[in-house]
């Protein structure tokens, strides 16, 4: 199979380590595979696993790299059309849709969008993708609200590959973390929807002893650093930027916490979760019905809330191991990578034997 897997960018998110896992598994078993996308730190490692790679500018706003993007996918395969196309998210299925026409069928991922930008996406992903895999129920119940039909949804849950080991003693060491310290860790970027606001405000009434590591960039970053300041958090609050270093993050952290507007699956709270790291998260859809059990949940834009989940859990070491038990249990029943692998397959299997009357064989566990 000639499967192409278009994606905006690959860089830090879920969204792109799902990409990337699905790609690397396709190519190891034994399909020829290009991923589109543009440049991002996470290439190297799947074309170093022999996956190809295109770099398209579709991480842009500018009108123009749309149009540059579905060239550049044209001229990639030149008068030979791929078997599948695997868009993630509606942008990606738009320029695979105007790059190969129905001349492939083409499934998109739906890791989440705003509320305010689902009909918009469902009016793309009607005419863009064939069917659309929602990486949760509640995502899948957005689309059906909407107007996506049903009968073309599927739901594959996101996974993670276990990520590898660092020794914590040396992981604080190197982020300068004191011994004392209970370190809570925000990994998310720095846009409106992750609420790092509500964040700094809760982490004000919380005990000296308490740091706060905010790893991510975005356009909230200013207003972010002004309210550290205002509130004097110069010395418990670190603003650590773009970071690639996930499994040193978590070997120090404490706990981990997401105050989010809303959510598909979190790529960063699964990774937590297998790591043994407890979670504080807002409770939204596609958190609460997948993860709900092996989380502390807080009410959604509610500082009082954040700061009364985070406070219990700096204070009470004990509840932070039950806490990060449950995590890498639910993690390691549920969300193991050959599950997603083989849910994926299975559909790409179906959409290309329908297409060629011929089904795929992908080695892939079930």
């Amino acid at each position: 199979m000639k499967l192409v897997t278009v994606i905006p960018g690959m860089n830090v998110g879920g969204a792109e380590v799902v990409a990337a896992s699905l790609s690397v598994a396709a190519h190891r078993a034994g399909h020829d595979v290009l991923l589109a996308s543009a440049p991002g730190f996470r290439v190297a490692g799947v074309t170093a696993a022999g996956v190809a790679h295109v770099p398209i500018p579709l991480d842009s706003r500018r009108p123009g790299d749309l149009a540059r993007s579905v060239l550049r996918l044209r001229r990639a395969l030149g008068r030979s059309a791929p078997d599948l196309v695997h868009a993630h998210n509606p942008k990606a299925a738009l320029a695979a849709r105007l790059a190969f026409g129905r001349a492939a069928p083409i499934v998109t991922t739906l890791h989440g969008v705003p509320a305010g930008e689902l009909a918009t996406a469902v009016r793309i992903l009607r005419w863009a993708s064939d069917r659309v895999v929602a990486v949760s129920p509640f995502v899948a119940d957005q689309l059906a609200e909407h107007g996506y039909p049903t009968g073309r949804t599927d739901v594959v849950e996101n996974a993670i590959e276990p990520l590898p080991s660092y020794p914590r003693d040396v992981a604080r060491d190197e982020l300068g973390v004191g011994a004392d310290e209970v370190v809570g860790l925000c990994l998310a970027r720095l846009v409106d929807q992750k609420r790092h606001d509500l964040l700094v405000q809760a982490w004000a009434g919380l005990p000296q002893h308490a740091l706060l590591l905010v790893v991510g960039e975005g356009a909230t970053r200013p207003r972010i650093e002004d309210a550290v300041t205002r509130l004097g958090l110069g010395d418990t609050v670190r603003l650590l930027g773009e970071r690639t270093d996930v499994a040193r993050l978590l070997a120090a952290a404490d706990l981990l916490v997401l105050p989010t507007d809303w959510e598909g699956l979190p790529i960063s709270l699964l990774e937590a979760m297998g790591a043994g790291v407890p979670v504080v998260v807002s409770r939204v859809g596609g958190v609460i019905e997948t993860l709900g059990t092996a989380l502390r949940l807080v009410e959604p834009g509610s500082v009082d809330s954040l700061a009364a989940a985070i406070g219990e859990l700096v204070g009470d070491e004990e509840l932070r191991a039950e806490l990060g038990r449950r995590g890498r249990t639910l993690v390691a029943d549920r969300f193991a990578p050959h599950r997603m692998q083989a849910g994926y397959h299975e559909l790409y299997d179906t959409l290309v034997g329908q297409r060629h009357r011929a089904p795929l064989r992908t080695g892939v566990r079930s």
